[in-house]
C-alpha cells in the first residue's frame, strides 16, 4: 500500500509540474520544435546514461505529451529515467538557446551545464528511492524519515533556481535574501566536490534542511509530511492514537488522570525546569541549544512538540528521546505533541517515546506540588492534517485549517484541574504546542467542512469524543467576528477558556510558530510566552516580530511585545534559544536565553553559548 500510495503522488506530481514548465517554456520560447532538439550527451556521463532516449520521440501530439508525463511520473520505472533524462537534455537545449538569443554565440556556459548534469544526478537517484523494489523492500517504521526524498528533491530545486528556471514557473524568489544565498552557495559546492559529496550534504544538514519561508527555496524533505498524513488516512484510516480521557464510575471524565507529584528541590535549592519547543530535528542547531540547555541542569525538561519531519518512530527516539536521555539522564523528562507529532502513524511515535521515558501516560499531565502546578494539555491531535488548498476560490475556502482547540473530554479534564489548583492556593503554569493569540501567524478559521470532516475517522471511532465544539459558529464565539475572518485570537480556545478560567493560569508557554516572542497580557491571559525557536531558523532579514494581518480589534489590536525582551540577530539568523523556570516555594523566576549563530569561513555556522536576554519573577 506504501508503495502504491508514494508512487501515486508522484505520477500526480511530476506531470503537473513538467505540464507547468512546459507551457512556461512554450510561451517564452515560442516555437517548440527547435526547443525539443537533444543535446548530445555529456562525456563525462558517458552515452549510455541517454541509450534509448530516442526510442521516445519527440511528444509533439497531445498523445505523445500524455505519454511522456505519465513515464516522468514512473520515475522507478525504466521509461520514467529515460523522461526523466529527456527532461535534462532538452533543458540543455534551452540553455544553449536562450544564451544565443542574448548573446548571439551558441553554447551555454559550462557551468549551466554542469548544474543540469546535478539535476540529471539527483533524478536518477530519485528514481532509485522510487523503484517499486525499493519500495517493497523497505519497512517504513523502522526507516527514520517516510522516504529518502529529501536530499535529491532539495538538490533538483536548488539547482533550478541556480538555473533560474523557478522564475519561469512564476516563482519570484530574489537572491539577496539569507536562504536564497545559501542555495546558490549548495549549488556551487556541489559543482565542486559532486551532488552527493560529504561536504555537500554537511552544507545541507547544516544550513538549508528545515528551511521553509515562503519567497524562497524551502527543504525537498518537507515531502515526508505530506507523505505521513497520506499513509496515516490511507492505511491507518485516519485514526490516531491519542488517549482520551477515561471515565469514572459515574460515567465522568476522571480528573486524576495523569497527575502527578511535582519532585521535592534537593538540599533548598530551587527546582529548575526547562523549556524548549519545536526542537526535536536532529541537527547541530538541536544539540547547540541542548547543550546550553544542559548546563543549567533541570530536574524537569519540557518539550512543547512537534519532532521533524512528521514524528515517525525512528524520529521520535533518535531526535527526542535518545538525546534528552543522553544529556538528562536523572530529569523529568516531558512533552505535549504538536502537529508534526501526529502526522505519521497516527502519532504513535509520540506515544512509544513518552512510555519509555516513563514520566507520563498520556499527551496531557499535571505535575501538582505544594505551591506549584504544571498543566499541559494536547493540541495537536486536532491539527494533525495540513491539505494544500486548491480549485475554486469556494472549495478553497472549505479546505482552510481550522484552529487549534482541546478534544471535549480533555476541556473537562483540564477545567477540573484549574479548578483544584484554585481551591488549593497553586499557581499555574500552563504548557501547550499551539498558541491562544498570535502577533505573527494564521491561526486559521472557526469553521471549513473538509478540514472538519477530516476529524470523522477518529470521532467514529471513539478516539475522542465527538467535537460538537464545530457547532458553535464564528459569530457566537469570542470576539463575534465573521466566519471567513482569521482572528488574532484562538475564538475556540477562547470560548473553552474563559475569563475566569484563564484568570487562574499565571503564565502560559507554547510554540508552534519557529519564533520568540513575550507578550503583555492579552485576550484575558496575564503571561503568553512563545518559545517556538528551538531550532528552525529566521533569517535575519526577515522581521521575526512582523504583524500578521489578522483581525485583533476585538483585543484592542495585535498582541504587544513585552519592553526589552526581543532576541537578537547572529551573522545570518535570529537567535534560537529555550526557557528555565526556578521554583523556589511560593517564588518563581522565569529566565529566557537565546544562541547566536556566527558564519564560519566554509559558510557553515557556528552556534555559540547561550546568552539571558530577559529575565521576570512570576
Amino acid at each position: 500500500m506504501a508503495a502504491t500510495l508514494l508512487a501515486a503522488t508522484f505520477l500526480i506530481a511530476w506531470p503537473y509540474g513538467a505540464r507547468a514548465a512546459w507551457s512556461q517554456v512554450e510561451q517564452l520560447e515560442g516555437d517548440r520544435s527547435s526547443m525539443l532538439q537533444l543535446k548530445p550527451p555529456d562525456d563525462r556521463h558517458g552515452a549510455g546514461r541517454f541509450k534509448g532516449i530516442e526510442a521516445l520521440g519527440t511528444p509533439n501530439t497531445e498523445e505523445d505529451l500524455t505519454k511522456f508525463f505519465a513515464d516522468l511520473g514512473r520515475l522507478g520505472t525504466k521509461a520514467g529515467f529515460q523522461a526523466g533524462s529527456l527532461v535534462v537534455s532538452r533543458l540543455q537545449t534551452l540553455l544553449d538557446e536562450e544564451h544565443e538569443a542574448k548573446t548571439g554565440t551558441r553554447g551555454a556556459p559550462e557551468k549551466q551545464h554542469q548544474t543540469a548534469m546535478l539535476i540529471d544526478d539527483a533524478l536518477l537517484a530519485l528514481a532509485a528511492n522510487l523503484a517499486p523494489a525499493e519500495l517493497e523492500r523497505l519497512t517504513p517504521k523502522d526507516s527514520l524519515h517516510q522516504t529518502e526524498l529529501g536530499y535529491p528533491l532539495t538538490v533538483v530545486e536548488a539547482c533550478a533556481f541556480a538555473l533560474n528556471l523557478t522564475s519561469k514557473l512564476g516563482l519570484d524568489w530574489g537572491r539577496d535574501d539569507v536562504t536564497p544565498k545559501d542555495y546558490l552557495q549548495f549549488v556551487d559546492i556541489m559543482l565542486q566536490d559532486g551532488w552527493d559529496s560529504k561536504r555537500a550534504k554537511a552544507f545541507y544538514d547544516d544550513e538549508l534542511r528545515y528551511t521553509e519561508l515562503s519567497g524562497a527555496p524551502v527543504d525537498g524533505a518537507w515531502i515526508n509530511y505530506f507523505v505521513g498524513q497520506a499513509l496515516t488516512y490511507t492505511e491507518d484510516g485516519g485514526v490516531h492514537a491519542y488517549r482520551r480521557v477515561p471515565r469514572n464510575d459515574n460515567g465522568e471524565f476522571e480528573a486524576s488522570a495523569a497527575t502527578y507529584r511535582l519532585p521535592e528541590p534537593k538540599n533548598g535549592k530551587p527546582l529548575v525546569i526547562g523549556m524548549l519547543a519545536d526542537w526535536a530535528g536532529g541537527t547541530p542547531e538541536c544539540a547547540a541549544v541542548l547543550r546550553e540547555l544542559q548546563k543549567h541542569k533541570p530536574d524537569i525538561v519540557i518539550h512543547l512538540g512537534d519532532t521533524y519531519y512528521s514524528g515517525t518512530p525512528r524520529e521520535a527516539n533518535d531526535y527526542w528521546l535518545k538525546p534528552m536521555k543522553a544529556a538528562f539522564p536523572n530529569a523529568v523528562l516531558l512533552q505535549v505533541p504538536g502537529n508534526h507529532d501526529y502526522y505519521s502513524y497516527g502519532g504513535a511515535g509520540f506515544f512509544q517515546v513518552i512510555d519509555k521515558a516513563g514520566a507520563q501516560n498520556a499527551s496531557y499531565f499535571v505535575y501538582r506540588g505544594d505551591h506549584w502546578q504544571i498543566v499541559g494539555v494536547d493540541t495537536g491531535v486536532l491539527q494533525n492534517l495540513a491539505m494544500i488548498a486548491l480549485g475554486p476560490e469556494q472549495l478553497k475556502r472549505q479546505m482552510e485549517p481550522v484552529m487549534a482547540f482541546l478534544t471535549p473530554d480533555q476541556v473537562e479534564w483540564a477545567h477540573e484541574q484549574l479548578r483544584i489548583g484554585k481551591e488549593k492556593g497553586l499557581k499555574t503554569i500552563m504548557v501547550s504546542h499551539h498558541q491562544l493569540f498570535s502577533r505573527s501567524a494564521y491561526l486559521g478559521l472557526a469553521n471549513a467542512q473538509m478540514s472538519e470532516a477530516m476529524y470523522l475517522p477518529d470521532e467514529m471511532a471513539g478516539t475522542f469524543p465527538w467535537l460538537t465544539e464545530f457547532d458553535v459558529k464564528s459569530k457566537d464565539l469570542p470576539g463575534h467576528l465573521p466566519p471567513n475572518e482569521s482572528p488574532a485570537a484562538n475564538t475556540r480556545m477562547l470560548h473553552q477558556f474563559p475569563k475566569e478560567l484563564l484568570e487562574a493560569i499565571d503564565i502560559w508557554f507554547w510554540g508552534h510558530e519557529h519564533s520568540n516572542a513575550l507578550f503583555k497580557p492579552y485576550a484575558g491571559l496575564k503571561r503568553a510566552r512563545l518559545i517556538g525557536n528551538g531550532l528552525i531558523t529566521c533569517p535575519v532579514n526577515r522581521d521575526a516580530y512582523a504583524v500578521y494581518p489578522s483581525n485583533g480589534a476585538p483585543w484592542g489590536g495585535p498582541p504587544e511585545i513585552v519592553d526589552g525582551s526581543k532576541v537578537s540577530k547572529g551573522d545570518k539568523f535570529w537567535g534560537l534559544g529555550f526557557a528555565t523556570v526556578e521554583l523556589h516555594g511560593e517564588k518563581a523566576k522565569a529566565r529566557y536565553f537565546q544562541v547566536l549563530d556566527k558564519t564560519r569561513p566554509d559558510g557553515l555556522s557556528h552556534w555559540g553559548a547561550a546568552e539571558q536576554y530577559y529575565e521576570e519573577e512570576l
